[in-house]
Order: C-alpha cells, then sequence, then structure tokens
C-alpha cells in the first residue's frame, strides 16, 4: 500500500478530544468573553446546579487575570452578581454552589492582590464599587439566614459550614487584616454578632472551631479604634448560656488535647532513654500539613479564650465555675503537625468538612471527675510551656500567660480560684531534667487552682533558666505571682501553701540573672525584671503576716533570706556597679539598689546575731536554732516601709502588646489561608440528602 493510501485513511478518521465536565465547558464559555446566558436562558440555573470544579476554576481564572484582566472584569462582575442571587435560592445546592463560587472569586482577587492589598482596586474588579456596600450586606444577611436554619433540616450543618467558608475567606484574604477592605462590611453589619451567638448555643460541637476563629478575626480589626462594633457588642454580651458554651467549646479542646499528650506521655515512659530521646528530636523535626478543622489547640481559640476574659467580664463567670464537658467531634479537632509539641504526634482525620449533626450540651459526656475551664487550661499551659524554645510554642507560652494576667486581674476569679471549698484535681506536667525526678503523680489531691497556678508559675521558673532566656515570659510569669499575692493581701486571704519552694526558685532565678549578666544585659533590662522579684519578697517580708497561714511560715520567709544572704548582696554589688555609670540601665539599677534596702536590713541583722551565737557555741547552726534567733530578734529589727507593695500596672495590650497581636492575628490567617482547601464533595451530599426530601425550586 502507497504512502499516499496511509495518509489518506488516516485523515478519514475525525480526531477523538477530551469530554469535558459541563461545568468546565459552562466555564470555559464565560471566561472567554461571550455572553452565553443571552443565548440560553437557564445557563445560570445549569451553573449554579451543577457541582462546582474549584481546581479548575481557580487555574482559570488566574490565568485569564494575567492574560486577559479586561475581558475578565465584566465577567467576574456579572458572576458575583449572579451568585448574590442564587445564595438566596430556596433550592439548597444551587445556594451551595452560589456560596462556593463566591469563595473562590474572593479568593483569587486576593491571591493576585497580595502586595497591593484588598482595596478598592480588589473590590471593583470583583463586583464594581458602585452598589458594593448594598451587595456585601446582601451576602451577609444570607449567611445570617443560613446560620438560623432550622437543625431539624438534615443539611443544614453542610450549608453552615458553607456561610463560614464565605465569610472566613473574606476576613482572610490579606495576612494585615487592617487592610482587608472587605472587613468594613462585616463591621457594616453587625448583626452577624447575633447568628454567631445563636450558634455558640445550638450546634458548638459541630461549628465550635469556625465560630471561635471567625470570632477571633471580627475582633482583631481595626481594634482600638471605636469603629469596631464587635469589641462594643462582645464587651457588654451577657447571655450566660452563650458564654457556657464558649467556655466549653474551648474547654473540649483543651480537654481532647491534654488527653492526647498524655497517652504519647505513659507511652514514653516505657520506652528507653535513648528510644525517647529519638522519638523526640524525630518528632521535633517533622513538618506537615494538615486540615484546618484537625489541629492542636489552634491559636485562634486560644485568641477567641483571651478575649473573652480580657473583654467581657461575665466570662469570668464561666471561666470559673462551669463543669466542661466534651463531645466526640472532628470538628473541634486539635492537631496541627506544625504545632504539636515534639513529644506527640499529629493526629490524623479525614480532610474538608466533617459531617455532623446538630449535638446538644446534654449529649456531652463528661469528663471523669470535676472540671473547669480554667483547670483544663492550666494542664494546658504546663504542656505548652515545656516546648517554649520553639518560636511558634513560645508564641502561645505568652498568649496563655497573657490570659492568665487578666485572669489574676480579676477580682471575681482570684476570689474563686481561692476559695477552699472550690476544688479541683489539675495535673501540671514537668519538662524532664537532669536532677530531678519524673513526676509520678497521676492524681494530685483536689485544691484551690491558686494552689495549681503558683504551682505552674514556678515550674516555669525552674525549667527556663536557660542561655537563650525567655525574658518576656519571665516578666508575665512574675506578674501573674505578684497579682496572686496582691489579691492575698488585699483581701487577707491565707491560702494553704508551701511557699518555701516557691522561694527558692526566685532566689536561684536572681543567682542565674547574676551568673548570666554578660549574656543578658545586653539586650534585656534585668534589674527590671528582679525588682519585681524582690518586690515580692518585700510584699511577704512586710505584709507577710496578714496572708500567711502560720507565723512558722512568717518566720520561714526571713531564714530563706538571710539563708541566702551572699545571693542578695551579689544582686546589690551588681545594681551598684550600673547605677555609678552611665548607661541606659542605670535607672532601673537605682530603683533595684532601693528595693534591697530592707532585704540588706534583715541579713545584717539576723546575720550579726547568728554569727555571735554560733561563735558562742563553737559548732554550726541547725535550722531550728537560726528560726529561735530570727523569732527572738523581731523587736530590734528596724525596717523601711515600701508603699504600694500590692500595686501594680493594670495590664495594656494596646500600650504593650499591639504587635504581637498583629503578628498573632496574621500568623491564624496565614496558617489558615495554607491550610484551608474547598470541599466541593458538600454539594453531592446534600444531593443525597435531599433526596429523602422534597426541595423546593426556584
Amino acid at each position: 500500500m502507497s504512502a499516499d493510501t496511509n495518509n489518506s485513511n488516516k485523515s478519514f478518521w475525525p480526531v477523538k478530544t477530551a469530554l469535558k465536565e459541563k461545568i468546565v465547558v459552562l466555564y470555559d464559555a464565560l471566561l472567554t468573553g461571550d455572553q452565553p446566558w443571552l443565548e440560553n436562558g437557564h445557563y445560570w440555573d445549569d451553573f449554579f446546579l451543577l457541582k462546582v470544579n474549584s481546581k479548575y476554576l481557580l487555574e482559570e481564572l488566574e490565568r485569564t487575570y494575567i492574560e486577559k484582566p479586561s475581558i475578565l472584569k465584566p465577567q467576574l462582575n456579572i458572576m458575583f452578581d449572579q451568585c448574590l442571587l442564587f445564595v438566596n435560592s430556596t433550592h439548597r445546592i444551587r445556594q451551595l454552589n452560589a456560596y462556593y463560587t463566591i469563595c473562590i472569586l474572593i479568593h483569587v482577587i486576593s491571591r493576585v492582590n497580595q502586595r497591593n492589598g484588598f482595596g478598592y482596586p480588589a473590590l471593583d474588579f470583583l463586583c464594581g464599587t458602585e452598589g458594593a456596600e448594598n451587595k456585601f450586606e446582601t451576602l451577609i444577611e444570607s449567611v445570617n439566614h443560613t446560620f438560623l436554619i432550622d437543625e431539624s433540616f438534615s443539611g443544614s450543618t453542610l450549608l453552615k459550614n458553607t456561610a463560614f467558608d464565605v465569610v472566613l475567606t473574606c476576613c482572610t484574604t490579606m495576612l494585615n487584616i487592617n487592610e482587608n477592605m472587605l472587613m468594613d462590611y462585616m463591621m457594616a453589619n453587625a448583626n452577624l454578632f447575633d447568628s454567631i451567638m445563636q450558634l455558640v448555643i445550638r450546634s458548638p460541637a459541630s461549628h465550635g472551631y469556625d465560630i471561635c476563629l471567625l470570632l477571633a478575626l471580627l475582633l482583631q480589626y481595626h481594634k482600638y479604634d471605636t469603629s469596631n462594633t464587635y469589641i462594643v457588642r462582645f464587651s457588654v454580651f451577657d447571655d450566660e448560656v452563650a458564654l457556657t458554651s464558649l467556655a466549653q467549646i474551648i474547654g473540649s479542646s483543651l480537654n481532647e488535647y491534654n488527653k492526647a499528650y498524655d497517652i504519647e506521655r505513659t507511652a514514653n515512659e516505657s520506652s528507653s532513654w535513648w528510644s525517647s530521646l529519638t522519638t523526640f528530636v524525630g518528632s521535633a523535626i517533622q513538618s506537615g500539613t494538615g486540615n484546618r478543622r484537625m489541629k492542636k489547640v489552634d491559636d485562634c481559640l486560644l485568641l477567641a479564650f483571651y478575649e473573652a476574659v480580657h473583654l467581657n467580664r461575665n466570662f469570668i463567670s464561666a471561666l470559673t465555675h462551669t463543669a466542661t464537658n466534651s463531645w466526640n467531634t472532628k470538628g473541634l479537632s486539635l492537631s496541627n503537625n506544625d504545632s504539636l509539641p515534639p513529644s506527640l504526634p499529629a493526629m490524623s482525620a479525614p480532610s474538608g468538612h466533617v459531617v455532623q449533626d446538630q449535638m446538644d450540651l446534654s449529649d456531652m459526656e463528661d469528663f471523669s471527675g470535676s472540671n473547669n475551664l480554667l483547670s483544663i487550661f492550666l494542664e494546658y499551659c504546663s504542656i505548652i510551656q515545656q516546648f517554649s524554645k520553639n518560636e511558634d510554642m513560645c508564641n502561645t507560652t505568652k498568649l496563655c500567660y497573657l490570659i492568665l494576667l487578666c485572669i489574676t486581674e480579676d477580682e471575681f476569679a482570684n476570689a474563686t480560684m481561692h476559695d477552699e471549698n472550690v476544688i479541683f484535681s489539675v495535673y501540671l506536667h514537668k519538662a524532664p531534667m537532669r536532677h530531678r525526678k519524673r513526676n509520678s503523680e497521676k492524681n494530685p489531691p483536689s485544691r484551690p487552682l491558686a494552689v495549681a497556678l503558683l504551682d505552674l508559675t514556678m515550674e516555669f521558673i525552674w525549667s527556663h533558666m536557660m542561655r537563650n532566656f525567655p525574658y518576656d515570659l519571665y516578666t508575665k510569669c512574675i506578674g501573674i505571682i505578684q497579682r496572686i499575692l496582691s489579691f492575698q493581701k488585699r483581701t487577707r486571704t491565707r491560702l494553704s501553701y508551701p511557699w518555701r519552694p516557691l522561694w527558692n526558685a526566685l532566689i536561684t532565678l536572681l543567682k542565674f540573672l547574676q551568673n548570666c549578666e554578660s549574656q543578658l544585659t545586653k539586650h534585656r533590662d534585668l534589674f527590671q525584671l528582679a525588682s519585681k522579684i524582690i518586690n515580692i519578697f518585700n510584699l511577704f517580708i512586710t505584709f507577710g503576716d496578714t496572708f500567711l497561714r502560720t507565723p512558722e511560715a512568717y518566720d520561714e520567709v526571713f531564714y530563706e533570706t538571710v539563708r541566702c544572704y551572699h545571693i542578695f548582696d551579689n544582686l546589690f554589688a551588681f545594681a551598684c556597679r550600673y547605677a555609678n555609670n552611665d548607661n541606659e540601665y542605670k535607672e532601673s539599677a537605682l530603683k533595684l539598689m532601693v528595693n534591697l534596702t530592707n532585704i540588706k536590713l534583715i541579713t545584717h541583722h539576723f546575720n550579726t546575731k547568728i554569727e555571735a551565737f554560733s561563735n558562742s557555741q563553737n559548732n554550726p547552726l541547725t535550722e531550728n536554732q537560726v528560726l529561735d534567733i530570727i523569732r527572738n530578734n523581731y523587736d530590734t529589727l528596724a525596717l523601711k516601709l515600701h508603699d504600694d507593695l500590692d500595686q501594680y500596672d493594670s495590664y495594656s495590650e494596646k500600650a504593650t502588646e499591639a504587635s504581637f497581636f498583629a503578628n498573632t492575628t496574621r500568623n491564624i490567617i496565614g496558617n489558615y489561608r495554607r491550610q484551608y482547601t474547598l470541599d466541593t464533595n458538600s454539594s453531592v451530599q446534600l444531593s443525597n440528602i435531599l433526596l429523602n426530601e422534597v426541595p423546593t425550586i426556584s
């Protein structure tokens, strides 16, 4: 057969082309710049009835944006307007797909405008600036309506998940939330707050994570301006049921995390030291992505917790009194490989939204024993602070300590924490250290929460004296101790607590600061931190008789001061060196010298007596003999009265931590954007659900 014949045979058969999904065909028609809906009156009905192909649409929109922006803009405006029509449709599948399409459109525009922010140009490209306010009002009202759908509709969870996708996509278009113009429309529609709080009550198990994330983000937008109506609304919110449910959402996440960590810790205890070390290191260098609904106790949950205790006085009651419950839900999952402590591996879970019907508070499983949010939070803090060498964990630890600062400034919270009739068994995890045995107390006795909090701070002091000194965390830790003691002094509350280990920890910290002077003074004002520690001792010395439980405890603080006199003498000499020279720390060094006045008087007064008695005995003195000398020589001791020892600078976020919360918000948004994937399979699930119902077709 000739070559010509072969060629003619080849050309006879038509070339086969790959079949395309119908939705892809509709996308292609739209993105060419044509107006297919003019010829096909059912174009948009078909468009929103078909399952969204998010990957294809994202890629094609980005490609067209780069190659043919002038063609894409009017098409995008029309598509957005059509989405707004169908988000109010009574046909649930079309409504769902309209929500998905809006998410994709906003995501594309935000991604290609990262450098310039989501301002008027981006908004104009998305939907046109004319009437934009009314358009987003329509969208947010639709989301509000969806949030309040009756739970008896079996597909309500899917629809609400997708509605959350819409508002969270709007809130996360920019890493810097203040550059996100869409947040202005959120502020203008503050009735969203009411529907969020209704969801807190109705569906805490199904939507708890999304609720906390959305609430936290809404409260961060221009948070120091009066224009943030959500801050105003949340500050005066007093619905006890909703606040209690919010506490349970956070507490359940904390409890799941604590139990998972404890399982891993117990398993490691049975392995060899070398095996535990290799597991620790191997887990530490692993990285992962994880689904946004499968997190550790995500910083957004902690941020919502912080805002609750910082802004809302009524939340304190839920914090300290609510018996926190746990429910089996993957909607509140905890693990995130990037953020877990090294010894705790990530927990696996299916990706995307988890379908779960409403679960009332009565359906939750009680914790074993009696717990509240604060008791569980203290255990969580003891886990997280072990790994604060890691930058991410350090920031999480700081957020935890800021929460504790706010709590200890509240009079009602302090009263509850010191109430001996309100007791909890709080297990505090301790970092493995060479000089001590691992904590084997599986079931610690029930005690007031103030005892557990003091133990937590003492553990932090002992375990963080290291070269990479976490100065900021130490100031927060010492501030928490100071606030607890100030409450005890003001109210004459005598807490049953063994104070001597805490004093020893503080004295050891002072010694550490002196030993690491050359390294630490380069970047930090050690004299300011040392002054805070010395004032704690001054509070015990001057007013200890008003809040220490026994006279013996008061004697012991003098004993420990005298026993470690050389550390205080060296600290005074350390301060003198800087006070007598011109340097940036001169003023704080002078202040430290003044604060050390009484301790210098005490050590000189009693050491003279002790030395005289010791010389007469020709033998080293026992502790009891020294204590007798101290008791018998109080009357000849003259001390200077320090004013305002029980006073402290009230916590002010704007003055001290504004940049920290800006960075925290940026990280939360960044994590959401990296981990979030649009699960369009929900439309298929919803279709299956609706097969058993009679839908209303719009």
